[in-house]
């Protein structure tokens, strides 16, 4: 079975909201994610407006895999997304799964996490 597979099938933790301190115990390898007003947030910084589509593009598909709706934000170079929830109003183990995912992504397509690349 292929890891998309995986990620397609909810689990069971993925209707329970995390505590603060399972969301910071989760961000801890994630660099550039934050928790910010009931979101998990990142901005990934691109070489170019079309790296940044292209990015977009593949974060689409990635959500999409795992059955996920993040609020997402291209502007020029930059891609900002915000995750959470919102069928239990919190963050998740599935916004955790996905935050892995676009974190993953970002590095295939070179963009740089906000503030790390300065």
């Amino acid at each position: 079975m292929s890891a998309d597979a995986d990620n397609a099938r909810p689990a069971a933790d993925d209707n329970t909201r995390l505590t603060e301190e399972q969301i910071a115990e989760g961000l801890a390898d994630l660099p550039g994610w934050a928790f910010s007003e009931g979101s998990l947030t990142y901005t990934a910084v691109c070489e170019t407006p079309q790296a940044a589509i292209n990015l977009v593009a593949a974060i689409g598909q990635a959500a999409n895999s795992q059955d996920h709706h993040p609020d997402l934000l291209w502007s020029y170079d930059e891609v900002t997304l915000d995750l959470r929830s919102h069928d239990v109003d919190g963050v998740t183990q599935r916004d955790l799964r996905l935050a892995r995912s676009v974190s993953a992504l970002s590095g295939e397509f070179d963009a740089t996490p906000l503030g790390l690349g300065e």
